[in-house]
């Protein structure tokens, strides 16, 4: 006796339709499992580069802090301090589009004084990357996040010509 294996392949391909339809007839629903991982996935992505941008944000206000805190610079203690200020605002701006952001709570990142504007361009590079990134998997919030990056962007212009 000889199988077809395309044609039985095709039977229960039949089958398997005829009887979704017949469930569909009597009010069930059927949802793809590799949509919603998709989804979930997208989902999942999406927080983490949330994430990985409030911990650069933060990670940059506390260099900042710790820039005015310095003796070392007695000169630069003011821009620091401003900076910090207004990180303090973008931090406050990113907060509120996404509320469910996870600062990390880290110690401030030990670095040479002189080092600091230095450390701060690489961190806030890597946030303006991730804030492009998030802006175009996030249409509805893509004008904010624009104005974000324009703001750090004015961090980068200050701490390169004040510092």
């Amino acid at each position: 006796m000889e199988y077809n294996d395309c044609q039985i392949l095709e039977n229960y391909e039949n089958m398997a339709r005829a009887y979704t339809e017949a469930l569909k007839e009597k009010g069930f629903n059927f949802t793809s499992l590799q949509e919603e991982t998709q989804e979930s996935t997208n989902t999942n992505n999406n927080t983490n580069l949330v994430n990985r941008i409030a911990d650069n944000l933060n990670r940059v206000w506390r260099l900042y802090v710790e820039g005015s805190l310095s003796r070392s610079f007695v000169r630069n203690r003011f821009v620091f301090a401003t900076l910090a200020q207004n990180m303090s605002v973008i931090i406050d701006n990113f907060k509120v589009l996404y509320p469910n952001a996870v600062f990390s709570t880290l110690l401030p990142i030990r670095v040479r004084p002189q080092d600091i504007a230095k450390t701060s361009i690489a961190l806030l590079s890597d946030a303006l990357r991730d804030i492009c990134s998030l802006s175009t998997l996030d249409p509805a919030n893509e004008s904010s996040l624009k104005s974000i990056a324009n703001d750090l962007l004015l961090q980068i212009k200050t701490l390169t010509t004040q510092v």
